[in-house]
């Protein structure tokens, strides 16, 4: 009896072990890419801001100043709220803030000056402004952060 070779078996195609390499290989890349882009839609926005604080009508420097920000630099990351005395004004500090989370600072006046606040996006864009309505007062600055990365509202 003779094996007979049929066209059939002619074009049936072999599987080599770099085919089967190169198709695990295309479906791992594929399978991080989605979860990359997943993790990129999740990861959320963090911002970069400027809090500034200014005196006038009394000594150049505030009895307090409070702020609040993220102490983990990545989105999700831990709030902090820091609080310093006797701090010489003009006051300047950069902080991260999550997306959709509260920016404040608020600068309380040495003596009876009054007290002036500021809120920068990336050190420019003003998002946020204060004054004390007094001699004395406090000025407070809060602004909620856009939750959307890359894209801020045109107004605050």
């Amino acid at each position: 009896m003779t094996d007979r070779v049929t066209d059939h078996d002619r074009r049936k195609p072999r599987l080599t072990r770099g085919g089967v390499l190169l198709t695990v290989s295309a479906l791992t890349a594929c399978g991080l890419m989605l979860f990359g882009a997943i993790q990129l839609r999740d990861a959320g926005a963090a911002w970069s801001l400027t809090y500034e604080a200014t005196s006038t009508g009394g000594p150049p420097r505030a009895a307090q100043v409070r702020y609040l920000h993220d102490s983990d630099p990545h989105p999700g990351g831990d709030r902090s709220a820091d609080e310093t005395g006797g701090t010489r004004l003009p006051w300047r500090r950069t902080v991260v803030v999550d997306g959709g989370e509260e920016a404040r600072v608020e600068v309380t006046p040495a003596g009876n000056g009054t007290a002036s606040c500021r809120i920068l996006l990336d050190g420019e864009r003003q998002v946020a402004s204060g004054k004390s309505p007094g001699p004395g007062k406090p000025a407070v600055c809060r602004v909620t952060t856009s939750d959307t990365s890359g894209k801020w509202p045109d107004r605050p």
